[in-house]
């Protein structure tokens, strides 16, 4: 058996809550001034400092519990567009011990309803936008209007700005008491795993910890300068944006630019006026910068680097973008299900193409990717092309209640199976990813599950089968959904059918899950034997037809 195993001395994770972690004394935030702006809303210039978020968190911790009559391990969704005040709601129900969890403003109803029932959340946050769907998902929940709030310095219609609960001159005291260890569950982040609708990923309090010492302990002064400034237009619900520009950026007491939602010209703009120099990206964005005009117009010359996570980048992006933008592009490896990275390239060392190496602490095996029964795999050697297996201490918890997905994912010996193919390369003594054999789809860093998409297009009554994948498209540098449908006989294969199906889709989902790859109709849908459907067979049929279709172009 080949174990492969983190060339970093490994690290001694205390057993200790996020909150307690992120807020006692460290060589940051006892070097760096706590009362330098942290959190700054680029839009307003609004700002909060590292003790007014402290203070803040504390009094508003002991309203949750005192005023609002939360417990420990009560659940509270979020859901609202980046706010600068954000990083204080999470620490303040981390400090009352709640559990977090964060999801996309931009859900449909059903959406955010599946989150709330599946995390049996007591309470919910959100912004004055959203309050007519979240009021009625919450009164399908029994979720009292008592316990709905705001974002924000005002109510609306009786629903009161969460500030309003903090009590007058009392904060929790660090250490929390109460908590029985690390495995406490901090944050139910959801993510659709390699396959099937969104599951509830269970983070503890532990994962936290050990993803801020190990990932900075990796990165050392790469991405961690006393004046550094980072961009925060990552989405805070999403595992990459809530590690990096909320825990992180407290851990090392380094100063967010937050932007409440991605725009190409905002962004530059605060880079430009704050001299951001930490660039946290996905790839999409990449393609923005090397090809988009705007630009242009701006000076991007402080950013000094770059990381890029969600999925990959290719090198052909990364050399486009060094055109325009000079500073390295630091990309790496990880899930949801593994509170963010735990494979990074090292600056200036890792050759083009390569994910990189694993952090402290974390193992790594490569098993055949053709077995089917995690019980019985093959571990594989270097320069053989295998799935990837982990196991460390930002290892997830476990799916909150799915003992099946549970099962299909970890072995008895506690490794995670994460439906990625990748290999060790034995020259540069580094890891590649080369493939997935998980069903999920990477819409600009979003999990699209095709089982999901399915099985609402099961539901026309104008479909009798059909079968949704990822297309890559190198333009956009990421993957769009598109439906294979077989239609009932008496509905014609027609454009306007077509239209008629991704309108259906559209008007059920969120904006990522559109069919943005198209409808294509089919006479049958492969399967296997056994009635699996050949996903893969599809895949290669589409590359092939989009590299038919660059030839005519050239001819």
């Amino acid at each position: 058996m080949t174990i492969f195993i983190s060339k970093k001395q490994p690290i001694l994770i205390p057993n200790i809550d996020i909150y307690s972690f992120l807020f006692q004394p460290n060589e940051f935030n006892t070097t760096r001034s706590p009362d330098r702006p942290l959190l700054i809303d680029g839009i307003s210039g609004k700002s909060l400092t590292f003790n007014q978020a402290r203070f803040m968190s504390g009094r508003l911790a002991v309203g949750w519990n005192e005023t609002v009559g939360l417990a420990k391990g009560d659940v509270v969704a979020v859901f609202a567009p980046n706010q600068y005040d954000h990083a204080v709601l999470y620490f303040s129900l981390l400090a009352a011990q709640c559990t977090v969890t964060p999801g996309n403003p931009n859900y449909t109803e059903v959406e955010f309803n599946h989150q709330v029932h599946k995390s049996e959340a007591k309470a919910i946050v959100t912004v004055p936008e959203l309050l007519p769907v979240l009021l009625k998902v919450a009164a399908k929940n029994n979720i009292p209007r008592n316990r709905v709030f705001l974002f924000g310095d005002h109510a609306v219609d009786c629903i009161q700005p969460f500030s309003s609960i903090a009590a007058p001159a009392r904060q929790v005291r660090i250490p929390l008491q109460g908590l029985v260890d690390g495995d406490d569950v901090a944050f139910i982040c959801f993510s659709s795993g390699t396959t099937g609708v969104a599951k509830g990923v269970m983070l503890t309090h532990r994962n936290f910890v050990s993803q801020m010492i190990m990932v900075t302990d990796f990165e050392q002064t790469d991405a961690n300068q006393k004046d550094d400034v980072i961009i925060g237009f990552l989405p805070f619900f999403h595992i990459f944006g809530l590690t990096t520009l909320v825990l992180r950026a407290f851990y090392s007491n380094t100063p967010v630019v937050i932007v409440p939602k991605y725009d190409l010209e905002l962004v530059c703009q605060l880079i430009e006026k704050y001299k951001v120099t930490q660039g946290p990206i996905v790839p999409p964005v990449a393609v923005h910068l090397a090809k988009n005009d705007v630009v242009l117009k701006y000076d991007l010359s402080s950013l000094r680097i770059i990381s890029s996570g969600a999925a990959p980048l290719g090198s052909e992006h990364i050399d486009a973008l060094n055109l325009r933008v000079k500073a390295p592009v630091r990309q790496g490896y990880g899930m949801t299900e593994t509170t963010a990275g735990c494979i990074y390239q090292k600056v200036g060392v890792s050759p083009s193409g390569s994910t990189g190496v694993l952090v402290a602490n974390m193992e790594c095996k490569l098993v055949d990717e053709e077995g089917n029964d995690i019980r019985n795999t093959t571990e594989l050697g270097p320069d053989q092309p295998g799935e990837i297996f982990l196991r460390g201490p930002v290892i997830m918890k476990g799916y909150l209640n799915d003992d099946r997905a549970n099962a299909e994912t970890f072995t008895e010996d506690g490794w995670m199976r994460t439906g990625d193919v990748a290999k060790f390369d034995s020259k540069s003594g580094e890891f590649f990813i080369i493939d997935r054999i998980k069903e999920l789809i990477k819409y600009k860093g979003y999990q699209v599950a095709p089982a999901e998409l399915e099985a609402l297009l099961m539901s026309h009554e104008a479909i009798a089968d059909c079968c949704v994948i990822g297309i890559y498209d190198s333009a956009q540098a990421t993957e769009l959904p598109r439906a294979y449908v077989v239609l009932q006989p008496s509905i014609p294969k027609s454009d306007a059918t077509a239209a008629m199906i991704s309108k259906f889709v559209q008007d059920n989902v969120i904006s990522y899950k559109k069919l943005r790859g198209g409808v294509k109709f089919l006479d049958i849908i492969p399967k296997s034997p056994s009635g699996k459907i050949l996903r893969r067979v599809l895949r290669d049929a589409a590359h092939e037809e989009e590299k038919q279709q660059q030839l005519r172009g050239r001819l």
